[in-house]
């Protein structure tokens, strides 16, 4: 049985029309003049016999590919749109179009297959040219290859060539007895002649001969396509094909301002140094890869295939201060560019590249552990062995020796005022019973007001519920104020036990501004102070010697020494002379450095119908019966399962793990369920979001956040690398040993 990958693939449909008012027709520009022809930009260079490198003066990025029309809006300044033969001026919405005189007759492929992964298609494309050939008829000539489309990120899989439909269909059957299952006729052009673009202005229309032609923006304003602005200039291509493919051309280091705030978020991930490493590890990958796609008129892809790429729209000041202040940084391994892979979230360890890109063999994407050993260690006074809140506020509001506990707690409640800057009534509290405290509370605090003013009459059955015996509607707004603004709680006809007590006082002296709170994420200790990065700012706190500090583990919050990790969530609360408690949340998934992501565990259910499908749609004709996991990574990736089907077996390797089962990553572990109400299957639990080779994105912030350079962080990473500087045509400047 003929061994295929079969995904649906939807056609790319153009762009809608655009309007149809009357417009002026296109006028000669003032800008200067075009070269006669679609000039390349300069190849990087990289001498086997030396380690010079030349940085190329643009960058091609490819934004979509096979177009019938690609719609281009305009500008309050305006649009240039320059072709060989000089350039002409556009002030209106521009629709560009194939307009080549003649395509010779084409010619009908079946495409089987549209995968994300270049080396499963390969691999597909060379097995059916060999089990294919002779079984299609004589017309199948051309035999299978693969077509990289820029738009969706998929690499589609065709066979043969036909010169009409009906001869295709018929070989569509025959494949079918093949093995293949499904498979769709699709259509190619032939050879072109007098290649042309048409350009529509409104109802105005020219034709500009030539394969290629310019858009550019005069006042800096940039390009639109898509919904998005492009710095540089849009290259509107005529493919072989006789479709239009879209190409922004801009400066490389122009390039990196759309891509290191696509690739890893500024607002989420906001160290310096690890959008510096983002930026490096991106420059190098653009040029490792450029001209991957030239006969497509392209150097790199904008999909998740190559690096993703959002234009103007996305650029950040955090990642144009990262590109820039590694302008020219690029990573080398014995004189050579870096294959510099990088994914999201490595789950605490990244794996060795020919695990899960077993083509490829690399020494510096070796697997490394994401996190480093050692914490800083804090510890609170004695009191603090109390849970949260009592150790804060025994420190703030000491306990007091006293005959009742009435009088205990007014003595409390009286030195709050006092440090709340509020004169003390000639009042005593009588009692711990809930009528009496909520009244002491507002006489002492002047909350008697609020009540009135901010609870009406129809609030209080839907906030209390039915009313003790003998309250009057005045100690009913009371409760009913006491409780919307969180001051007191609890069941109305029980007095306050010692619990409530400490939480009624915490809650009073935030109420009061007595304390504040910040919420932020630990940088560190150093000369005696607590650093705190909140607001988008850093803020420094000098440690006193009354200190509360408490562990947050779940739902309980117990006080204790704490082991600190820089960019551990902590919640501080300062007092007039200071610092007086931290609370610090504990990562349940370690010290990891990219423990901060959400995507760092993830579990999935899959069906055996649904596995049947998935398996189905990559080997038809297989089944699924059983899997078993035959190899693991350093990190423990999967690096091998084996399917079973019905009555055969197939091996599944590297990428095309996770892609077969649908999952996150392929760190994980799977348990055979069959539970009694649903259908049965397997639990996959995994770590990880993404293939898990070379550079941790979230891993890099958490070294960042540990006061790591960018140096650092690639180092780390990528194994016996050296970060150097170039330029065009100059020697690289090493700026790291």
């Amino acid at each position: 049985m003929l061994l295929a990958a079969v995904v649906a693939l939807a056609a790319a449909a153009g762009p809608g029309a655009g309007g149809q008012q009357v417009r002026p027709p296109l006028a000669a520009a003032t800008s200067p003049a075009v070269p006669a022809g679609p000039a390349a930009p300069p190849s990087l260079a990289v001498p086997a016999a030396s380690s010079r490198l030349r940085v190329p003066s643009v960058v091609r990025v490819g934004l979509a590919t096979d177009l019938e029309a690609a719609d281009l809006p305009c500008c309050a300044g305006g649009l240039v749109v320059e072709a060989a033969q000089g350039a002409v001026a556009a002030s209106y919405p521009l629709r560009i179009e194939p307009a080549a005189g003649a395509v010779s007759p084409g010619f009908y492929r079946l495409q089987v297959a549209a995968l994300k992964d270049e080396g499963q298609a390969r691999g597909l494309a060379r097995r059916l040219a060999g089990e294919l050939a002779g079984q299609l008829g004589g017309g199948a000539a051309g035999g299978a290859d693969v077509v990289f489309d820029a738009g969706s990120d998929l690499y589609r899989v065709r066979v043969g060539r036909w010169a009409d439909r009906a001869a295709a269909e018929a070989a569509r059957e025959r494949l079918r007895l093949a093995g293949v299952p499904e498979s769709w006729v699709v259509s190619e052009p032939g050879t072109l002649s007098d290649p042309a673009l048409r350009v529509r202005q409104g109802d105005q229309v020219q034709r500009i001969p030539g394969r290629w032609l310019r858009v550019v923006a005069p006042d800096g304003g940039g390009v639109g396509f898509a919904g998005t602005r492009y710095r540089g200039q849009l290259r509107i291509h005529l493919n072989s094909r006789g479709l239009l493919n879209v190409v922004n051309e801009l400066p490389l280091e122009e390039y990196l301002r759309g891509v290191v705030p696509r690739e890893m978020g500024p607002e989420v991930y906001d160290s310096l140094e690890a959008l510096k490493a983002q930026a490096v590890a991106a420059r190098t990958f653009t040029l490792k890869n450029l001209g991957e796609f030239g006969s497509e008129g392209y150097d790199i892809c904008a999909s998740p295939r190559c690096q993703v790429y959002g234009g103007m729209d996305v650029e950040h000041p955090l990642t144009d201060r990262a590109v820039a202040e590694t302008a020219g940084q690029v990573l080398l391994f014995e004189g050579e560019l870096v294959e510099a892979l990088y994914s999201s979230t490595c789950g605490g360890h990244t794996e060795d590249v020919e695990v899960i890109f077993p083509l490829k063999r690399a020494p510096y994407l070796r697997g490394v552990a994401c996190l480093e050993a050692g914490v800083d260690r804090l510890a609170g006074t004695a009191v603090t062995a109390a849970d949260f809140p009592d150790g804060l506020t025994r420190l703030l509001l000491p306990p007091v020796q006293a005959a009742t506990p009435e009088q205990a707690l007014g003595a409390r409640l009286e030195q709050l005022a006092f440090l709340a800057g509020l004169p003390i009534p000639g009042d005593r509290l009588r009692s711990l019973e809930r009528r009496e405290v909520q009244r002491f509370i507002a006489s002492i605090f002047d909350l008697a007001l609020d009540a009135r003013l901010f609870v009406a009459s129809a609030d209080l059955p839907y906030l209390l519920g039915p009313p003790p015996r003998g309250w009057s509607e005045g100690d009913l707004r009371l409760a009913a104020y006491l409780r919307k603004s969180g001051l007191l709680e609890g069941d109305l006809d029980q007095a306050l036990d010692r619990r409530e007590i400490e939480e009624t006082l915490f809650r009073l002296a935030l109420h009061l501004e007595v304390l504040s709170r910040v919420d932020g994420r630990y940088q560190g200790l150093a000369g005696g102070a607590l650093r705190l990065r909140a607001g988008g700012e850093e803020r420094v706190y000098p440690l006193a010697s009354r200190l509360a500090t408490f562990s947050r583990r779940g739902s309980r919050v117990g006080g204790g020494p704490l082991a600190l990790l820089a960019g551990d969530p902590l919640t501080v609360y300062v007092a007039a002379d200071g610092l007086l408690a931290v609370v610090h949340e504990v990562d349940a998934d370690g010290a990891a450095f990219d423990r901060s992501s959400r995507l760092s565990s993830w579990r999935r259910y899959r069906s055996d119908a649904q596995l049947a499908e998935l398996v189905g749609a990559r080997y038809p004709g297989l089944g699924f019966r059983d899997l078993a996991i035959l190899e693991r990574g350093v990190s423990g990736r999967v690096g091998r399962i084996r399917v079973d089907g019905a009555e055969r077996s197939v091996e599944v390797e590297g990428l095309a793990v996770r892609w077969t089962l649908d999952l996150p990553d392929t760190l994980f572990t799977a348990k055979r369920l069959q539970p009694p109400e649903r259908q049965p299957g397997w639990l996959f639990t995994g770590r990880g979001w993404g293939h898990g080779v070379g550079l941790c994105q979230v891993g890099a912030f958490g070294m960042g956040l540990r006061g790591h350079d960018h140096r650092d962080i690639l180092r780390h990473y990528y194994s016996g690398v050296e970060v150097v500087t170039v330029g065009a045509s100059r020697e690289p400047v090493v700026t790291s040993p």
